[in-house]
């Protein structure tokens, strides 16, 4: 049996195939349920989505949004909001929906969205009548991301040194606010803890500055000498490094009376003392033995004059004068 190509092929064939190639594409086109739920707006004379169709007016938008909202529909509440701040950006609603979506986002615990959704008023909207309270929820988040019950919490965040960053833009917008002192203090800590000290000693040193006499100053001048101790080399000689540090211990002392860190740096003055006399003590007796008296005696009589209350100035030769 012959194959008949032409049978087909032929031009009513083909059309059948043309019809049902069209009918399989408007099909394709125009059927709502394809893509889920849509509607048919005789305004805009095309097929139109509520899920992604947007409000004629900021005021319109706003108000559904804050329908969700109330009636505790998180998702759909943070969908309208997000459309707001994206195609009305000018609008006075806009940092309210940030705000709004910050406090949906912190009650369901997503600590790190709403940080940054109120970040965004921040950067955008610097003029927000309701920034004081923005820049009091960012401080409050700040405080509990760095707390010691939630260290691990800032660890799984992708970037931590980005957001050890946006943290310290909190410090830098509001520098003088009383809540400032504890986040810088907090932060600081945190810096410390990572190894990067010159963070640290950086928001110690502005804590110090810019709040002096309070019990944040003392803290932070506290840990700066704690640093500043022990960052001395073993072995060291260097009497002028030690003579700086047991000044900053008095003057703390002087200018905190009553600070319960009094009584420990006390012990560490007088600990740093007998250090350098002993380290004073060890090259004297290295030149003594191999026969340098003269340079011997330099460092007798050195460890006689400024550290004659330390056990190694009650070890020193009789012939010292």
């Amino acid at each position: 049996m012959a194959f008949d190509r032409g049978s087909i092929f032929n031009d009513n064939n083909i059309m059948k195939v043309l019809k049902f190639l069209v009918f399989v594409m408007c099909f394709w086109m125009w059927n709502p349920c394809l893509f889920g739920y849509w509607e048919w707006t005789p305004k805009t004379g095309r097929w139109i989505n509520p899920k992604y169709a947007v409000k004629d007016t900021d005021t319109e938008q706003w108000e559904y949004a804050e329908s969700f909202r109330k009636a505790g529909n998180n998702e759909a509440s943070i969908r309208e909001y997000n459309k707001l701040v994206k195609h009305f950006p000018f609008s006075k609603y806009a940092p309210e929906s940030l705000l709004a979506l910050a406090r949906i986002h912190l009650s369901v615990g997503n600590k790190e969205e709403a940080f940054n959704k109120l970040q965004e008023i921040v950067k955008r909207y610097p003029d927000y009548p309701g920034i004081t309270d923005v820049l009091k929820m960012q401080r409050e988040i700040s405080m509990e991301m760095l707390g010691r019950k939630q260290l691990k919490f800032i660890e799984r965040f992708k970037d931590t040194g980005k957001q050890l960053v946006a943290i310290s833009k909190v410090i830098e917008v509001d520098p003088y606010g009383s809540e400032t002192p504890p986040l810088a203090l907090k932060l600081a800590s945190r810096y410390a803890r990572d190894g990067n000290m010159e963070k640290a000693i950086e928001l110690y040193e502005q804590v110090a500055r810019d709040f002096p006499s309070t019990k944040w100053a003392q803290e932070a001048r506290y840990h700066m000498l704690v640093h500043e101790i022990n960052s001395i080399p073993d072995g060291s000689t260097d009497t002028a490094r030690f003579s700086s540090v047991e000044i900053k211990i008095d003057q703390f002392v002087s200018d905190f009376p009553s600070s319960p860190y009094n009584e420990q740096l006390l012990a560490r003055k007088k600990q740093l003392r007998n250090d350098i006399a002993g380290r004073l003590f060890k090259v004297a007796e290295i030149y003594r033995k191999n026969g340098y008296k003269k340079s011997a005696e330099i460092y007798y009589k050195k460890i006689k004059t400024d550290y004659p209350d330390t056990d190694h100035a009650k070890m020193l030769p009789s012939d010292i004068y």
